[in-house]
């Protein structure tokens, strides 16, 4: 008995290889002087339209349909890669190899948001299917990473660019820390919970202060963004203890062993700060968390009150950060303890973001005007899509618009490399059409004391 073909199975096998491919490609390969991975990637989305096109005539669906503005964009933005090689093949004024490489990327990548947004199913294996592929890297990493490790000329320039393997790495902790956060099997829990382990310490031997903190903000949004149940206040709170802890000990580790190579190094002066933030934070976590009743049951307790302060601190950090990051200066503060406490922070931040040329910036630069202007408005409206595709209740949802946003801010700082680019861009695609059913609840409030408890009833 053979198994239909549908098109629902090949636009699922034909995103499985685009993800598994952009997360193995760290490597720069080229063929005749035109870089690999983009004509493979510009390969499998041509494939996917194919079948989408013969799909669409069979059951006599339209295709492609302008429903949304980003369709409108993804045709314009093929037209003009389509119209610019065109003009670079007729061009006499270029001398020798003509780079068509991102012209191949972004028809690429205006095909995958016009294919996503016409309709496709996602499913939890393409996020599962993200961190098969970064453990693998994962390890590469670390065996790297080791004072008698391995030395590879494929591998190196991506493990010497801070900004890609952050960018990398985040991604796959994002989604370790999700799944672990919403599992309830203890096997898959605790294989996320692994995951992340390794993702963390990877971004610590990586070294990049901005990843850090971006990791540590997501971590304080989770409970924000979706639906804060006690068990999700809980587990990411677990990761986030786990997160400091392991940050903290990062100059012991570093210091008084001879596992990490000598160039990786951690100032105890931090670590101290981070102990006392930790104690700080788990000494007001605790008092709150004390407060539940004994007996209840953390999938259906959802805790108000506690998103609040969530919502706070997130947004204080937020401000922190940014004003970090976008003034200067920080260096020249006054001597004292506390100026050396901020200081302590304030610059190697500021020094991680100076470190790296922003992806906008680079897309201005090296593409031109007109595309740089366009990429500015095509986050606009992608912004614009997740606004109104978000819910609390839609939990899929929601943490990809997350990783989404983590995403448009990487582009603000620095180039995240077309393969993180692209895995990337499939999610923010999907937060942007993905049309997750909401969940139902029934809420019943009590109040115990100043800390008010919803009991939320949720029908599976």
């Amino acid at each position: 008995m053979h198994k239909k073909i549908t098109y629902t199975w090949l636009s699922d096998k034909c995103i499985c290889v685009l993800l598994v491919l952009s997360m193995f490609s760290v490597a720069k390969i080229e063929i005749a002087g035109f870089p690999l991975y983009s004509l493979l990637l510009l390969v499998i989305a041509s494939v996917w339209l194919v079948f989408k096109i013969i799909y669409a005539c069979r059951e006599g669906i339209p295709f492609p349909t302008v429903r949304y503005l980003t369709d409108t964009a993804a045709i314009a933005a093929i037209v003009y890669a389509v119209l610019s090689v065109i003009v670079k093949l007729f061009d006499t004024s270029e001398e020798g190899w003509i780079d068509f490489s991102w012209n191949a990327e972004v028809i690429a990548l205006a095909v995958i948001c016009l294919l996503v947004s016409s309709g496709v199913q996602f499913k939890m294996f393409h996020l599962d299917l993200l961190l098969y592929c970064g453990l693998l890297m994962a390890g590469l990493y670390l065996l790297g990473s080791l004072t008698d490790g391995w030395n590879s000329d494929i591998m190196e320039p991506f493990f010497a660019d801070t900004a890609r393997v952050s960018s990398y790495f985040l991604l796959i902790s994002m989604v370790a820390a999700y799944g672990y956060c919403v599992c309830r099997d203890k096997i898959h829990s605790g294989f996320y919970m692994m995951v992340s382990g390794i993702s963390f310490f990877v971004l610590f031997l990586n070294r990049n202060v901005f990843s850090l903190w971006l990791i540590g903000i997501y971590f304080l949004i989770i409970p924000v963004m979706l639906r804060p149940t006690a068990v999700l206040v809980k587990r990411s709170m677990q990761l986030l203890f786990i997160y400091l802890f392991t940050l903290s000990n990062m100059s012991l580790i570093t210091e008084y062993t001879q596992i990490i190579r000598p160039e990786v190094s951690y100032s105890l002066e931090h670590s101290v700060y981070i102990d006392l933030l930790l104690a700080a934070g788990g000494a007001i976590f605790f008092h709150y968390w004390d407060r539940i009743p004994e007996g209840m049951d953390l999938d259906r307790l959802v805790l108000r009150k506690m998103q609040k302060v969530y919502r706070f601190i997130s947004m204080t950090v937020l401000l922190i950060f940014f004003t970090v990051v976008l003034s200067g200066g920080w260096a020249a503060l006054p001597d004292g303890i506390m100026y050396d406490m901020i200081k302590s922070f304030a610059v190697p931040l500021a020094g991680a973001v100076g470190q790296n040329e922003s992806g906008i910036l680079q897309c201005f630069r090296t593409i031109g005007v007109l595309p740089g202007i366009f990429l500015i408005i095509l986050m606009v409206l992608f912004i614009d899509k997740m606004r109104r595709n978000y819910a609390s209740d839609k939990p899929v949802t929601a943490i990809l618009i997350l990783i989404s946003g983590i995403f448009l801010i990487q582009l603000l700082f620095w180039n995240p490399g077309i393969h993180n680019t692209v895995c990337y861009f499939y999610l923010l695609a999907t937060a942007c059409f993905y049309k997750e059913e909401r969940e139902h609840a029934e809420s019943i409030g009590i109040k115990i004391s100043d800390l008010e408890i919803r009991i939320q009833e949720i029908q599976l």
